[in-house]
């Protein structure tokens, strides 16, 4: 075997750090892997991946995948293509073209196409479909070979099920490749106390050892042989010893990708993985801002256990969250390439028509949700927020930004009664609010008109909302509306009403626990209860409130903590 190095002369010298070098030299069939924060999953591990399948299977069609289609092409798409170009060389209008039918001179997909939008198309036949599971009838009919996905704690595992008999193709067209009817997937660690999905944890039961280890000998007896054959070429070498290198090097090459059949490679791996490129100031500046639970999930990729407990909206349930709320009409317009922006008109259920409310609530992060009462149904359509150093001012400018399409610019906002005890000291966040969406930075209107619905309003306590929650979301009384909220544009929403705990006090009070609330920032939109309690106040309104209160000793004789 070769004993020479090859000097930074005669190569081409790109950094890979230790585990996407691994992926390399193992290229599995099936590829789950769980990296920390700055492990390059997307620009480098699955943009490399992806270009191997290109050139594995000529001609066929695979897919992206991801929980919603506006995630795809907003973030997804966009860091992959990132990889191709800036770290692979991989070129558009060179190696592929995106939204648009290739050039006539390249070949052609095996599977006729008749649509390019939304699609990636390389220049040997390739084409990339868009697929998501928000959007089960886009995925109708569509063939593929291979399946890649970022992000994939956010992918819901019974909806993903439903997606795999995607994965089909004619074995005498493709049998040849090891990625055949393979998948790839990607993430950091799921957090289940936060509604995220730990399904690929189940896929390490897959995964044979043996066999991952005779894949990595036989691909390293594949590298030496490699470059026996490169520095004999080099030398001018005897041409039959030549001969005899290419000889060993097909069979081995036969041989590891026979053993690469049908294997599945599993791997937890933390942030240091890429140590040399982040340095230890990136770990230190982590440490420094996250507490070290969050540190150990996203950083060193440490599972993170599901606490039982008594939750506070103990009746929430999947009945209350719809995941079709994108019109994708709208969406539709955009390109890949297109820098997408995202309003309310993407929205399927806003009434453009109607008034909007909103509840707010001012802490340490500013949070204001947004609904519709909408004949039986209440429907909450978006959740916003800031964070230090983002103010008010930051939250009436996303606010404008996103609602710039509705037509009726009036918006009844529900707020905190301490912020009418304010309104004398000059420190009332409501009306500062309500100034920062009827003015804009330029203190020119908008054309908003904000109404404050909760001055003179009484405390609500944590037993009203309690009771007036676990009634409507029961479903208790016809006299509520349902409650329907968007999966996704109040994702941080949906994570604090699924995990704040309650108790009782000393004197037998309800309490909701808000220790959430002292986390470091960048936990609290998905840990705080501060996007719960604008919630509270744009639901614990004085008509649901007397409601509720006629049911009060049935809803309290329940609870058991």
């Amino acid at each position: 075997m070769a004993k020479n190095k090859i000097t930074t002369q005669e190569a081409d010298i790109r950094y890979s750090n230790w585990i996407s070098t691994l992926i390399d030299l193992i290229k599995p069939a099936n590829l789950y892997l769980y990296g920390g924060r700055g492990t390059a999953k997307s620009t480098d591990i699955l943009a490399k991946r992806a270009i191997d399948v290109i050139y594995d299977m000529p001609r066929a069609s695979f897919a992206f995948v991801s929980d919603t289609y506006v995630n795809l092409m907003t973030n997804i798409i966009p860091a992959i293509l990132l990889g191709w170009e800036g770290r692979m060389k991989f070129l558009e209008n060179y190696h592929f073209v995106v939204d648009a039918p290739p050039p006539e001179n390249w070949k052609k997909p095996l599977v006729k196409t008749f649509s390019y939008k939304h699609s990636i198309s390389t220049f040997n036949g390739c084409k990339f479909f868009l697929t998501s599971l928000d959007r089960p009838s886009a995925n109708a009919g569509i063939s593929v070979v291979h399946h890649f996905g970022d992000e994939s704690k956010y992918l819901q595992w019974d909806k993903l099920n439903k997606l795999f008999p995607t994965l089909r193709g004619d074995y005498a067209l493709y049998g040849h490749s090891h990625y055949f009817m393979g998948q790839t997937f990607c993430s950091d660690m799921a957090d289940p106390t936060v509604g995220e999905n730990d399904w690929m944890l189940r896929m390490e039961k897959n995964m044979d050892h043996r066999q991952i280890t005779q894949i990595i000998q036989a691909a390293m007896i594949v590298n030496e042989i490699n470059l026996d054959l490169y520095y004999a070429q080099q030398k001018d070498d005897d041409p039959r010893r030549i001969d005899n290198i290419k000889k060993n090097q097909v069979r081995w090459i036969e041989r590891v990708r026979k053993i690469r059949q049908d294997s599945t490679f599993f791997y937890i791996v933390s942030s240091f993985a890429n140590a040399d490129i982040l340095t230890l100031k990136y770990f230190e500046n982590l440490l420094a801002t996250l507490t070290f639970e969050e540190f150990k999930t996203s950083v060193l990729s440490i599972r993170k256990t599901l606490e039982e407990g008594s939750r506070f909206y103990g009746a929430l349930a999947d009945k209350h969250f719809y995941s079709d709320g994108y019109n994708y009409d709208y969406y539709d317009k955009f390109g890949i390439r297109d820098n997408v922006s995202q309003t309310s008109a993407g929205l399927k259920y806003i009434q453009h028509d109607k008034i909007l409310e909103g509840g707010f609530d001012a802490g340490n992060m500013m949070s204001l949700v947004i609904g519709q009462e909408q004949g039986n149904n209440y429907r909450l359509l978006k959740a916003m927020y800031t964070l230090t150093p983002d103010w008010i001012r930051e939250l009436g400018d996303k606010f404008i930004q996103f609602f710039e399409p509705h037509k009726r610019k009036v918006l009844h906002l529900y707020h905190d009664r301490s912020t009418n005890q304010y309104r004398k000291a000059g420190r009332d966040f409501a009306t500062q609010l309500k100034h920062d969406i009827e003015y804009n930075r330029l203190g020119a209107r908008t054309g908003w008109i904000v109404q404050l619905m909760s001055i003179g309003q009484g405390n609500i306590t944590h037993a009203d909302e309690f009771n007036l929650m676990n009634i409507m979301m029961g479903e208790k009384d016809k006299r509520l509306p349902k409650l329907l909220i968007d999966k996704f544009e109040c994702k941080e929403l949906k994570s604090q009403l699924e995990i704040t705990p309650v108790t009782k006090s000393g004197k037998g009070e309800i309490q909701k626990v808000k220790t959430g609330d002292k986390l470091s920032p960048s936990r609290l939109a998905m840990e705080s209860t501060n996007l719960s309690d604008a919630f509270k106040y744009l639901l614990c309104r004085t008509k649901w409130l007397a409601i509720a209160r006629q049911k009060r000793g049935l809803t309290f004789g329940s609870l058991n903590i």
